[in-house]
């Protein structure tokens, strides 16, 4: 139970998954602590710390998993084209180095300049290889820190944009309640409800925080942090080849077309 709940906490669930779920669901947790007399302490108080505990961890796993599925369709996170001779994220002189080292690592030959021209599908799969290798050598945090820091932003820029939607419905559903009470009569014993000014502080949050979601978090949002993290990675052989051996695993043979 412990364990389970220090891997709940570790430092990337908390940057990459508690956060965007809190500030997604910012102005819900707000309104939900707004509307609740916090003069004395009874019941509802505990109920309503409870509730906001609660949505927020379900905001962090529901992050993780409309996250996954942005990522599927955008096609983030892997970035095979950063290998291509056309793309200059990265000097082509370290690249081609870096190419031989992995094509050595792998055992099959690295795409010429002809394939990536003639056949772009095969010199994709075996970036595409290249990056499934580089990730599973690179799981020292330690040692690779700027990669662990990018994949941290990348993981917080994706979650936070697979949770847009649910974010912008939740404050479509305050500011409705908010504009209801300041223009209807409720029978509640909720004080909150019947303060026009701290409804009104709470209409203007919500108009804020949805300018954010809709104008900042957007696909180019994640895709910044998905090219940074794959030049991460893509330089993080300079590392890894100096202290893996270059000898090759098996004889090497031609990329097989896809």
């Amino acid at each position: 139970m412990t364990m389970g709940l220090f891997k709940l906490f570790d430092a990337y669930t908390v940057r990459a998954r508690v956060v965007p779920g809190l500030i997604a669901g910012l102005p819900t947790l707000a309104f939900l602590f707004l509307i609740i007399p916090w003069d004395h302490f009874n019941v509802s108080q505990a109920i309503s710390a409870t509730m906001a505990f609660v949505l927020l961890i379900a905001f962090a796993d529901l992050s993780r998993h409309l996250g996954k599925k942005a990522e599927a369709k955008w096609g983030t996170r892997s970035t095979p084209e950063l290998w291509f001779r056309d793309n200059d994220a990265v000097d082509t002189i370290s690249k081609d180095r870096y190419r031989e080292f992995i094509a050595t690592q792998l055992g099959i030959a690295a795409p010429t300049a002809e394939m990536e021209i003639g056949d772009p599908k095969a010199a994709r799969q075996f970036y595409l290889s290249a990056g499934t290798w580089l990730r599973d050598h690179t799981r020292d945090q330690k040692k690779f820190r700027i990669l662990t820091d990018e994949l941290f932003t990348y993981g917080f820029r994706r979650n936070l944009f697979g949770l847009k939607p649910v974010a912008l419905t939740l404050n479509f559903l305050v500011l409705a309640l908010c504009v209801v009470a300041m223009t209807m009569t409720l029978h509640v014993e909720l004080p909150t409800l019947q303060s026009p000014d701290r409804l009104l502080v709470a209409i203007v949050a919500v108009v804020f925080h949805s300018a954010f979601m809709i104008l900042a978090v957007n696909k180019d949002f994640v895709r910044q942090a998905s090219q940074a993290y794959g030049i991460q990675l893509i330089l993080c052989c300079e590392t890894l080849m100096s202290g893996v051996s270059r000898t090759p695993r098996k004889r090497m043979s031609k990329a097989a077309p896809t």
